[in-house]
């Protein structure tokens, strides 16, 4: 595997795919302004399975969007996908570097080190021209497919190809992995958070994509919107990524904290720092679904 770092290459990824420990996942999720699915891709990854961070593997008595599941149920989704404690598992995702690195955060919290992001994800395969195929692979047992036909929330592909042998993966949860809004409350002066929404949200300046949330950030809070950690659909290297948590006047010594609209974007945040050299990180993970609902919590503009 490549060293120091969490991304792979396509060309790496090319050559090492038919190894019979490479696990290829595929995510996506829903737009939140307007609660559609993202179009499917017309072709994906081969081996590629679709981790469903959404519906799937997240806790269903959350009224928040995509919050952790359990080690129990994450245990057992991720068995039923054929995933065993050797895996070596690359995620990618249909825009470059967006989803995906949340669902490496859920698996590193989780306690599997063997996961690596795909950088520039389906958007960079495709460029390279590298092989695909017309359809994803699924468990019997796992969600509803993505089918490359279907923009609804209603899946259906006609070509499967099932995976029969149940993985022996265990789930191994490290609370250090997230924060919650009374944990990050009590810890505001310790901390560095750092909010990956865009400026207008965190300042107010810009209205929520989601109903019924307040404007603004949380006290004390950094502005660092994601999207300036990539290139394109890329990340940046790590010497631009140091560079600009530096500017921040951040030192690798710091506790840093993600926050964003869901605990999505946090993740790519979470991962540039990772990349920049950074050890102590966390994610919180209700973000300012939770943060901007709650009315006894605070907020700056």
């Amino acid at each position: 595997m490549p060293q120091k770092t969490n991304l792979v290459t396509s060309q790496w990824l090319h050559e090492h795919i038919e190894q019979p420990n490479i696990v290829v996942l595929y995510t996506q999720m829903d737009n939140p302004v307007t609660a559609k699915t993202d179009d499917c891709p017309v072709v994906y990854i081969p081996k590629s399975m679709f981790f469903d961070f959404e519906n799937v593997f997240r806790d269903s008595h959350s009224s928040l969007p995509h919050t952790m599941p359990d080690e129990t149920s994450f245990t057992k989704g991720v068995c039923e996908l054929g995933i065993n404690q050797d895996s070596v598992i690359i995620i990618y995702d249909n825009k470059g570097i967006y989803c995906a690195p949340r669902v490496w955060w859920m698996f590193k919290s989780m306690g599997h080190q063997h996961v690596y992001i795909l950088n520039g994800g389906l958007p960079n395969w495709l460029a390279q021209n590298m092989p695909t195929v017309p359809a994803i692979s699924m468990t019997p047992a796992a969600s509803s497919p993505i089918s490359s036909k279907s923009t609804s929330s209603e899946f259906t592909l006609p070509e499967l190809t099932f995976l029969k042998k149940a993985g022996n993966f265990t789930a191994r949860f490290d609370n250090d992995y997230f924060l919650s809004a009374d944990e990050i409350i009590q810890q505001l002066s310790e901390l560095t958070l750092l909010d990956a929404r865009s400026a207008g949200r965190f300042n107010g300046t810009q209205p929520e994509p989601r109903k019924g949330l307040r404007a603004g950030h949380v006290p004390t809070a950094v502005s660092l919107p994601f999207q300036q950690c990539l290139n394109g659909t890329q990340l940046k290297s790590s010497a631009q990524l140091q560079e600009i948590f530096s500017e921040a006047a951040l030192t690798p010594g710091n506790f840093l904290v993600f926050s964003c609209g869901s605990g999505v974007t946090a993740c790519i945040l979470a991962l540039a720092a990772t990349e920049a050299g950074y050890k102590k990180l966390a994610v919180y993970d209700g973000s300012w679904s939770e943060w901007g609902a709650r009315n006894d919590l605070p907020v700056e503009l």
